[in-house]
């Protein structure tokens, strides 16, 4: 059995981490392992003379007075002999007799990559943008030249683990150069972005270029905001050597960067809308009845055809949890989004919009943690002046403005009615069972109201995410007469004549929330390349009462703004809000109104239901993103091309998260959209990239995110 000593090294003395210090150990003489920090040696390699005339230098980098930084380079540096400064060949590969030397390229010494290499497993490229100008694996292998400087000048050389931790074995004795180089966007979990550099470090934009998403290089390394090299003088001691006693020595030489890190997460996606003069309600012969409310207006492909759609830039707003307010009461229910949330400004986080698409770069702001001895992160208090958040707690919102994308037209449902159109505003997340929808106060708000305001994701640092929206619909061409009583059930939350998310085999113009993606007549819906989980016979490929990843669909619907006590005071289709045989309650979400919905932040005006239109947020690994853009449909299912994906919180008719109650609304989720309860949930994911020029993949790619 192996038996192993622990040494440790006093790593939490954050005020003198740029001295060096020699520690002596007693050591036990039936060891095989000496461990300290988060490094190992075995005690075979370590006894081969019994005087060493070498000594062992370990050390951590840290950040933030107490974060391991990894993927540093640090090495014994080895002034140029006076021998191969007089061989050319050698001295155009190291012409350095003092870090500070230059190289033919103006480039000071240093250990950072001089281009960028491709993870055979993950597609990532690291570093984005290489500034450095140490040879790759390659080069020094099949280089002879390059292979015998390697060896004699770069023969002390070492890169940080995970922990930040690094170890030289071997170093000769005696005052020697420790020299470190880092790339603050090459790090690892904790690596900056140039748009955080700007928004978070205060680094001047003059420094970079496309719009804060590269670096403007530079051959100086001083000009660059992401490269920091150091060097130090340390005393290296002898390793072994006390005969008497029975003592090793290490020394340790611990690195501070000076940039101050912010940890970062990434929300991006792609929105799209009905098209222009596209609305659900229709006069279908002067009826005034609910049924009509649920008519596509003609010509009906306008509201269902995929070909008509539009893109225009979204508007958000992200609530989140200050770090005075714990997980713990967030978890329980105590917390107050009211008067505890608040909004973060757009000052605060790096925004990237074009037409249809979008990204979000956000700080962490909870959940703070430093690296402890054994290299483990460690919380602390949030408010240390020392550490590194690490989580995100809020949700969002999100609409097309209709100054963005104006609906300029009306329409009737019959004589002296008027049907104008609105557009869906949406929360995520946002879920609830049938018929627990948030809901107007009266005076005061009910459980589910609370219950939706409470509802959020929590967000970790170094990760990137998207959304995720359940297409609803609710069919219904039922005329009831006059009074149209056969509507009216208040007990189940919508209309008696309603199928919800149940209706694919029946016409899709009267089947709020649908979408058409095939070809009849002269529609060419298929050009979208938006995918189908059911069809339907004289319109092709349909697809609804099912999960779309990545792109939001926002709704437009009618609603009656003259006439509407001939219908029963109704104002639209419920596939939108509740509605009750009451002109008072009716009107609420069709106008501006008092409600709060967090962070002193009020208005509702417009916010679809939350027990039909789920939404959720979505992890989407990086290795992923890389595997959907290389899919030629922009929309496809994992049973397609993307069968590689590795993400598990996509959503569709059989994932339910941990705190969800189930996998879709009611009758959602089923294999073809058929909604009957004995038909199998469909496994499929459907993911949709954007509409028209809208390509959220390539979007995130092309801004230097992935």
């Amino acid at each position: 059995m192996n038996k192993s000593q622990r040494i440790y090294l006093n790593t939490g003395d954050t005020e003198n981490q740029n001295q060096d210090k020699y520690i002596k150990v007693k050591l036990e003489q039936d060891i095989d392992n000496l461990e300290f920090m988060s490094l190992s040696l075995g005690t075979a390699d370590v006894y081969q003379n019994f005087n060493a005339d070498y000594g062992v230098l370990v050390g951590r980098v840290l950040a933030n007075g107490g974060i391991g930084i990894p993927n540093t380079k640090i090495s014994i540096f080895v002034p140029l002999t006076d021998e191969d400064a007089n061989d050319n060949e050698v001295y155009s590969i190291y012409p350095y007799k003092t870090p500070r030397d230059k190289n033919n390229e103006g480039k000071r010494y240093n250990l950072l990559p001089r281009v960028g290499e491709k993870n055979p497993t993950t597609g990532i490229i690291k570093p984005k943008q290489p500034f450095g100008s140490f040879p790759i694996k390659e080069e020094i292998v099949g280089n002879p030249p390059f292979l015998s400087v390697y060896k004699k000048y770069y023969k002390y050389t070492a890169l940080t683990n995970n922990a930040g931790d690094y170890m030289i074995f071997g170093v000769p004795i005696g005052e020697q150069t420790i020299h470190l180089s880092v790339d603050i966007t090459d790090i690892g979990k904790y690596s900056m972005n140039p748009a955080a550099m700007v928004t978070n470090l205060g680094y001047s934009p003059n420094l970079f270029t496309d719009n804060n998403t590269k670096i403007k290089p530079s051959k100086d390394l001083n000009d660059l905001p992401n490269i920091e090299t150091q060097e130090i003088t340390v005393d290296i001691k002898p390793f072994w050597g006390d005969t008497e006693n029975f003592e090793i020595g290490i020394t340790r030489q611990d690195f501070r960067i000076r940039s101050v890190l912010t940890n970062t997460f990434t929300i991006f996606g792609s929105v799209f809308t009905d098209g222009d003069n596209s609305m659900w309600g229709e006069n279908i012969g002067g009826g005034r009845h609910i049924y009509e409310m649920f008519r596509a207006r003609n010509d009906a492909n306008t509201t269902v055809g995929m070909y008509s759609k539009r893109i225009g830039k979204v508007t958000e707003k992200i609530y989140y949890y200050p770090a005075n307010i714990t997980d713990a009461q967030i978890d329980a229910g105590t917390s107050d989004p009211k008067t505890q949330m608040l909004l973060l400004d757009p000052s605060e986080y790096s925004i990237y919009k074009r037409n249809g698409d979008f990204v979000f770069i956000i700080n962490c702001n909870r959940n703070k943690v430093i690296t402890d001895e054994l290299g483990n992160e460690t919380s602390i208090s949030d408010d240390s002046v020392n550490g590194i958040f690490t989580k995100f707690r809020g949700f969002l919102t999100l609409e097309i403005d209709s100054n963005e994308l104006p609906m300029n037209f009306s329409g009737e449902i019959g004589l002296n009615t008027e049907v104008r159109p609105f557009r869906y505003k949406l929360k995520f997340p946002q879920y609830a069972n049938r018929d627990h929808s948030f809901s107007r106060p009266t005076p005061d708000e009910n459980t589910d109201t609370l219950n939706w305001r409470k509802q959020n994701y929590t967000f970790t640092g170094g990760k990137t995410y998207s959304l995720a929206k359940f297409h609803g619909t609710t069919w219904n061409n039922v005329d009831c007469g006059v009074n149209d009583s056969c509507q009216w059930d208040l007990i189940n939350g919508f209309f008696k004549q309603d199928e919800i998310n149940i209706a694919f085999e029946k016409d899709p113009f009267w089947n709020v929330g649908i979408i058409v993606n095939g070809d009849y007549e002269d529609y060419d819906n298929s050009i979208a390349q938006f995918p189908s989980n059911s069809s339907k016979t004289g319109v092709g490929g349909i697809f609804g009462s099912n999960w779309m990843n990545l792109s939001i669909y926002l709704p437009q619907l009618g609603y009656l703004v003259r006439g509407y006590s001939y219908p029963d005071r109704v104002r639209s289709a419920d596939h939108f809000t509740k509605n009750n045989n009451d002109d008072t309650n009716n009107v609420y979400y069709y106008g501006d109104n008092t409600q709060e919905i967090a962070a002193g932040q009020f208005n509702t005006k417009f916010f679809a239901r939350s027990d039909l239109n789920w939404t959720d947020i979505i992890e989407v690994p990086k290795t992923d993103i890389l595997a959907m853009a290389e899919v030629i449909p922009k929309g496809f299912t994992q049973n397609d091309p993307a069968e590689a994906l590795t993400g598990t919180e996509y959503r569709n008719g059989d994932y339910t998260p941990s705190d969800w109650s189930a996998p879709c609304p009611i009758n959602g989720g089923k294999v073809n959209g058929t909604g009957n309860s004995g038909d199998p949930n469909d496994p499929k994911k459907y993911f949709y990239k954007g509409f028209d020029t809208a390509d959220c993949i390539e979007y995130i790619i092309s801004l230097g995110l992935v």
